[in-house]
């Protein structure tokens, strides 16, 4: 007579498994946390710094974390700004300094949140002070984490 009493247990635990999942969130699509580093070399050559690259990987389910590592600025930035535009699943990021003009330079690390998105496939343009230098497909899903080369 044990069976019986086995399967309403199954069927509560199968429904409290069910309203643990994560619900999509209702923020806007938004650039959060951004975090800056100061220069790296305090503007001596940039020559022999370590490699240029962006991590990103998926957190807190529906965010992706960008760090891009020895991201190229002047020595004398001003802030370092990351804007974003979205066209269908085409994401565009903007990295951009307020001041230009100094003529040294030096490597910096960048990291922000972006989301919260949809688990999908898009396109990702990244661009310094508007000009694109690298594209990039990114399949996006609960286990993303991935490493681009500059």
């Amino acid at each position: 007579m044990k069976i019986p009493i086995i399967y309403p247990v199954l069927v509560v635990l199968a429904i409290a498994l069910d309203s643990c999942k994560k619900e999509f969130p209702n923020d806007p699509l938004a650039i959060k946390d951004l975090l800056v580093s100061e220069c790296k070399t305090n503007g001596d050559i940039v020559k022999g710094t370590d490699q240029e690259y962006i991590t990103v990987k998926t957190v807190d389910d529906f965010y992706l974390l960008f760090n891009h590592i020895n991201s190229i600025f002047n020595c004398d930035p001003g802030q370092i700004t990351v804007s974003i535009e979205i066209l269908s699943n085409t994401i565009t990021l903007n990295e951009d300094e307020t001041q230009s003009g100094v003529r040294c330079y030096c490597p910096y690390d960048i990291e922000f949140k972006l989301g919260p998105l949809q688990y999908d496939t898009y396109s990702i343009i990244l661009q310094k002070g508007g000009l694109t230098y690298k594209e990039y497909t990114l399949d996006f899903n609960k286990s993303t984490d991935i490493k681009i080369n500059i």
